[in-house]
């Protein structure tokens, strides 16, 4: 079943261009590109990940494993904009992975997907604020408490040395931020 979901994964193609709807997800958005996908997003996973997992043995149940796999597509779908590249994406492998799933399991793992919870509204505005006034605006701090899907509190506090990143990091229009 892992191998199957990892094949018609992997076997998605965007008819348009020829390119594998994966390649972005293989590994991890890079840190000193991406930092601010490492505030935003609180627990990472890429397909790297997930096979190793696989092959360490560390999915009791295909549940297990395909919450690993909806974790990636929602951290996607919460960092990339709506209609972008990454976005729509994590929506079509989502949808082939539940497909295998269900195929070779015989039960349903069609979960939702669309739009995920957006960043916390005093993030948001701090960020908007930010990119206005040219000045640095620290969003999370290490002892911030988050949401189920990993976005940050907004009544976390802020240390002073945290710098958000420049406007057009991460969540661009045409999505080449990586998931």
């Amino acid at each position: 079943i892992f191998d199957a979901s990892f094949k018609a994964v992997e076997a998605s193609v965007d008819p348009e261009y020829g390119r594998r709807h994966c390649d972005l997800f293989l590994d991890l958005p890079s840190k000193r590109d991406y930092p601010d996908y490492y505030v935003i997003i609180r627990q990472p996973i890429a397909m790297k990940t997930i096979r190793r997992n696989v092959k360490a043995h560390r999915y009791a149940t295909v549940t297990d494993f395909h919450r690993d796999w909806k974790l990636m597509f929602d951290n996607a779908r919460t960092y990339n904009e709506e209609g972008s590249m990454v976005y729509d994406d994590a929506c079509v492998l989502q949808r082939a992975l539940e497909a295998t799933l269900s195929e070779k399991t015989g039960e349903d793992f069609t979960t939702p997907m669309g739009t995920q919870s957006p960043l916390p509204a005093a993030f948001s505005a701090a960020l908007q604020q930010s990119a206005a006034s040219g000045t640095s605006v620290a969003p999370i701090s290490p002892g911030a408490t988050f949401a189920s899907n990993g976005v940050a509190s907004p009544t976390a506090p802020v240390p002073a040395d945290m710098h958000v990143p420049p406007p057009g990091f991460g969540g661009t229009p045409n999505g080449t931020s990586g998931h």
